[in-house]
């Protein structure tokens, strides 16, 4: 039986873009089991008193209904090598609980903090994260992405970011890199240098 995962955002008693997740929780569970009511995530969790300080990672994992809810505290990891790795088949359209086809290529680079795969020299997305790069004066995430994160989303609905098709030589175009996803916004930025199939980041106020 497929399952699947929504991370949430835990900051100081406040989960982020909670309607976001629940509206991609409920889209999921329509796309693969029949007659299910909607789950509305902010009536199902509950923040408890110990945890209502400092930045925590709610993971949910859920099939037809949900199935287990756990809190923990969360860093922010740093970014310093990345690996550009061409995948021309790899898919992951829904959030599902097995990442083995995108961990498996992660592991396989232990030199690298994360994997950026390309799909016919196209940019999708990192391991985890969705990207965003920065020309100067736009930040651009690319529009052949894998997984239509929840953080990707609500930059692109309040126009901070803007789609656009990246290819591997363009990377050379851009000042800044960026990872995005539930748990990371823009607290991380770097400058960069491209160097054929891999990236060397630097940190970037």
């Amino acid at each position: 039986m497929y399952q699947f995962f929504e991370s949430i955002k835990l900051q100081d008693g406040k989960m982020h873009l909670l309607d976001l997740h629940s509206e991609r929780l409920n889209r999921t569970r329509n796309a693969f089991f029949e007659n299910i009511k909607d789950i509305d995530l902010e009536k199902e969790l509950m923040i408890p008193c110990e945890k209502k300080n400092g930045l925590y990672k709610v993971k949910v994992v859920y099939a037809k209904y949900l199935e287990s809810v756990t809190i923990d505290s969360y860093t922010i990891k740093d970014h310093h090598k990345i690996k550009l790795l061409e995948k021309p088949n790899i898919k992951y359209d829904f959030k599902f609980l097995d990442r083995k086809i995108l961990d498996e290529d992660f592991n396989q680079n232990a030199d690298f903090d994360d994997v950026i795969f390309l799909k016919n020299g196209i940019l999708t997305d990192a391991t985890y994260s969705n990207l965003v790069f920065f020309d100067g004066n736009t930040w651009f995430t690319p529009e052949n992405y894998l997984l239509n994160g929840i953080r990707r989303k609500a930059l692109l609905d309040s126009g901070i970011i803007t789609e656009k098709k990246i290819l591997k030589d363009d990377i050379q175009c851009f000042q800044k890199i960026a990872f995005i996803n539930a748990m990371r916004d823009f607290e991380k930025m770097y400058t960069f240098v491209h160097k054929d199939d891999f990236l060397l980041l630097n940190p970037s106020s």
